[in-house]
């Protein structure tokens, strides 16, 4: 290699280096300390949402990496010295990413799981009174310390902090390290498990989002509640999508779904941060939509984010007159509109069997510039009109992991201990694991688990997973249904292929049930396919489907419940013909397991 192409290399290499430099910096300046988890998902999905202001950022920190390594090159002009500070440059960005951590912990394996986790699908929810409404609404990044920080002139959030104090609040909250940004709060407090981001088992990992996993929204949607997320921006930000859809909501929108539902509301006229709606305008179909709900006769359960605190990109809604510095004005705009959300929901005749459930997704990232010497940092949260079958027990720290269950006990659902996930109840007396464990807890976390591992393998072989309750009579017609109950499926043109459905039933006297389902087959070159349909592994009946036969195809299957296994059902689809692959057994349109 000639010595002109070596300093070339030399110098490409230190401007690379000094460009990561100074975007490290940059997004530290913004948000604090990042870790690799974050930046996948960011490097995946965000660009094409970032703000302009924030590309600006990148652009100025790129351009002032690349004029420093080139001074620095004119300076040293010894390819060996420019290697090793190329290297300390790659080494000092690595480490405060979390790099060498993320991969030390990825070998070194966690029981945390196998001791204390709760596994929903085998939990029994009981509805101790008539099903209640949820709204559960996030507020983005919003902290108790706007109300109490002595580094504050004024309290930022009267009204908020005025329902903490007369309504029901928890207080010891403590943010779990890595997991301070809206996707990992999202999973964890519908959940109660960390979001690790890795990388995804399986030939359909792009359909993949914990897809194994249980969450509380799904406890709901299995018992009929109509369940609705709501994002003002781009619903597809981090799989926000995916995620909604595959763990309970049946109806998820963002902004492009919002401008169809509502466009009176035309989002030209309503922007806001991140190029979604801003918070009034969000309000205001929110309002709308819970209107639309409550003409049902069935419960709903309505989720929903605001945007307009997020970092870097502050937006001060019109509906508010700034009464100090941009950021204390959107933050005390935020409490503003919510506390008038509130008082309109008051008045709404649902109002009186919803439950209100209101905290923020998170801390802010990185230190809060309005008081940075602030370390106690603390989510606001309270609920409005819990059911009042369960009380509130005295705990001295809980973590996003609690919300689940404490938010299924304040609808008035028993289970036992108030265990869900690694959640527990802040209703119980059962301790949470922060109790339990200390700052342990957060090592224990940033391990790696094979439970975790399987929440996201997309075929799991080994026993049956025994999924949500099914009331009989159910009728299991969309394709999102019917993937609650498959350890794997494949949807091609709306029908869900699997080679398994399992339900877990309630106790019956009856001596006989039946399963009725409509089905396709995807037929090989033969033109003929045959089956062996069994139930716990019990061979019931044998189906061959030829060319010659009009699909779908309905079949009735009866059997007796002392087949069942502790009211468990494992339904299997087992193929004769090995030219394909068996989880491609047959498609589901609809099924119903009746006396």
């Amino acid at each position: 290699m000639t010595q002109f192409l070596k300093n070339i290399l030399s110098l490409l290499v230190l401007v690379l280096a000094f460009v990561f430099l100074f975007t490290l910096i940059q997004t530290k300046h913004i948000w604090g300390d990042i870790y690799i988890e974050q930046i996948l998902i960011n490097l995946e999905d965000g660009i094409s949402v970032a703000s302009d202001k924030l590309l600006l950022g990148y652009a100025i920190s790129a351009v002032l990496g690349i004029i420093t390594a080139i001074s620095l090159s004119l300076i040293l002009k010894n390819n060996f010295h420019l290697l090793i500070t190329s290297c300390l440059c790659f080494l000092f960005v690595f480490y405060q990413i979390g790099i060498f951590s993320y991969f030390f912990h990825k070998n070194v394996h966690s029981k945390i799981y196998e001791k204390e986790y709760a596994y929903p699908q085998n939990i029994d929810f009981t509805f101790l009174n008539s099903k209640r409404n949820l709204i559960v609404i996030y507020l983005e990044s919003i902290e108790e310390n706007y109300a109490t920080s002595p580094y504050l002139r004024s309290n930022l959030i009267p009204n908020i902090f005025g329902l903490m104090k007369t309504s029901l609040s928890f207080e010891g909250f403590y943010q779990l390290k890595r997991q301070d940004y809206t996707a990992a709060a999202m999973v964890q407090s519908m959940c109660a498990v960390p979001y690790k981001k890795s990388v995804l088992k399986g030939h359909i990992s792009h359909e993949n989002f914990l897809a194994n996993l249980v969450c509380y929204p799904q406890i709901l949607e299995q018992n009929d509640y109509q369940t609705v997320f709501i994002k003002g921006a781009d619903i597809k930000f981090a799989k926000a999508d995916l995620f909604m859809r595959t763990h309970g909501f049946k109806k998820v929108m963002g902004k492009d779904q919002l401008k169809k539902e509502y466009p009176s509301f035309p989002l030209t006229n309503n922007r806001g941060a991140f190029s979604g709606y801003r918070d009034g305008t969000l309000y205001e179909m929110i309002k709308l939509e819970l209107l639309n709900l409550s003409k049902s006769e069935k419960p709903f359960a309505l989720s929903f984010i605001t945007l307009d605190t997020h970092t870097p990109d502050y937006f001060l809604s019109p509906e508010c007159n700034p009464a100090s510095s941009h950021k204390e004005a959107v933050v005390h705009c935020a409490d503003t509109m919510l506390s008038n959300f509130l008082n309109w929901l008051k008045v709404q005749d649902f109002y009186q069997n919803t439950t209100v459930v209101v905290l923020a997704d998170h801390t802010e990232t990185g230190n809060n510039s309005l008081y940075p010497k602030e370390k106690n940092r603390k989510i606001i949260n309270f609920i409005l009109n819990p059911s009042p079958i369960f009380t509130k027990k005295p705990h001295t720290a809980f973590t996003t992991l609690d919300i689940a269950p404490t938010i299924l006990n304040a609808l008035g659902i028993h289970f036992k201990d108030g265990k869900f996930g690694l959640g527990r109840s802040l209703f119980q007396v059962e301790p949470t694991l922060l109790e339990k464990m200390g700052l342990k807890l957060e090592t224990e976390l940033l391990k790696s688990s094979e439970v975790y591992e399987s929440f996201e393998t997309t075929k799991v072989k080994s026993e049956p997973q025994y999924h949500l309750y099914a009331p009989l009579g159910i009728k299991l017609s969309t394709p999102d249904e019917i993937n609650h109950y498959t350890t794997y499926a494949n949807t091609v043109l709306d029908t869900v292929f699997s080679d398994e459905l399992s339900f877990t039933l309630p106790k019956t006297e009856n001596q006989s049930l039946s399963i009725e389902f409509t089905y396709k087959a995807m037929l090989v070159s033969q033109n003929k396919r045959t089956f062996k349909i069994m139930i716990n592994n019990h061979l019931l009946e044998e189906i061959t489907i030829t060319s010659k036969d009009k699909q779908p195809l309905s079949k009735t299957i009866k059997f007796s419940t002392s087949l069942l296994n502790k009211d468990k059902l494992l339904l299997q689809f087992k193929d004769e013909d090995e030219t394909i692959s068996d989880s491609l057994g047959i498609g589901l349109l609809s099924l119903s397991i009746k006396p």
